[in-house]
């Protein structure tokens, strides 16, 4: 019998070719509407949070923020010029071994065939031509492509899980703890001291028990008291506990209760010696939460 696999492939590799050929002739117009405004000028040096930033629209531009301040939340959609249009696998080593190399499409990187990035920020004010919005992980000259409004209804999926939620990976760090800080904060309103406590806790049980903060099952018992509502948005935002999967329940007193199998841990809260969120930071997690014998 011939042998036509290398024929084959050398068909697939000339089909591929082709197609690559007609892309290529198939330009888009795409033009910028306007320039980031940010402090940080170095990517490598951008905080994993991102930072208040501006972005200038310009001005042929500018009839199309007509009443922008009535959203609280905008896509910015900007051209990542310093990135790599050739790479479409990278290796992550977070990961574990066998899952460390991606491809760019499942991934938030910098590298990728078009270099678009997609940003979900608070819109802070508007004055003029000129947007304050926060986070923005966009360094300083990055150019704007495009801005929506963000919609609830359309693009908030409290239960959408990605592969840091489904397989376990090294969720210790400070760079970690931020991105546990913004997932909290988008889901509470705003990144208060309870936001970086209650996300410090999701870290130390992650280090104690060596579990997915989203762990199918894990339970969660969060507390009704006043006090504690914003460590309880917290935690119900981290762990993503619902009533509906049973991993959420709720009790009057000022205690909080995870469950994992067999395992049980119960802490009770401590008043927070501090608002200063870079100290919380770093704090030892006793000075924050004390634990309770059953």
């Amino acid at each position: 019998m011939p042998d036509t696999g290398g024929v084959l492939a050398g068909e697939r590799a000339t089909s591929r070719q082709e197609r690559m050929a007609v892309l290529q002739e198939d330009r888009f117009d795409v033009y910028p509407i306007g320039i980031v405004h940010s402090r940080i000028a170095d990517r490598r040096l951008m905080p994993p949070q991102g930072v208040t930033a501006e972005i200038e629209v310009f001005p042929e531009f500018e009839d199309g923020l007509l009443r922008i301040e009535e959203n609280t939340h905008i896509w910015v959609i900007g051209w990542l010029h310093e990135g790599d249009r050739h790479r479409l696998q990278l290796v992550r080593p977070e990961y574990e071994p066998a899952r460390r190399r991606r491809g760019v499409f499942g991934l938030r990187s910098v590298a990728r065939p078009n270099l678009l990035s997609l940003s979900a920020c608070r819109l802070l004010a508007v004055e003029g031509n000129r947007l304050v919005v926060d986070p923005l992980e966009l360094i300083d000259g990055t150019p704007v492509l495009d801005i929506k409004r963000y919609s609830v209804s359309w693009d908030c999926i409290f239960s959408a899980r990605s592969s840091r939620d489904r397989y376990l990976i090294d969720l210790t760090g400070p760079e970690r703890l931020a991105e546990f800080e913004r997932e909290a904060a988008n889901f509470h309103g705003e990144r208060c001291p309870w936001v970086v406590a209650g996300a410090r806790l999701i870290q130390h049980l992650h280090e104690l028990w060596g579990i997915r903060p989203k762990d199918d099952e894990l339970c969660v018992t969060i507390s009704l008291h006043p006090e504690l509502a914003h460590l309880s948005d917290t935690l119900q935002a981290l762990t993503g506990a619902t009533f509906g999967s049973g991993r959420l329940r709720v009790q009057p007193g000022e205690l909080v209760v995870f469950e994992h199998g067999e395992r049980r841990l119960a802490l009770a809260p401590r008043p927070l010696p501090t608002t200063d969120l870079d100290t919380i930071r770093t704090l030892p997690i006793t000075e924050l939460f004390a634990p309770v014998e059953d």
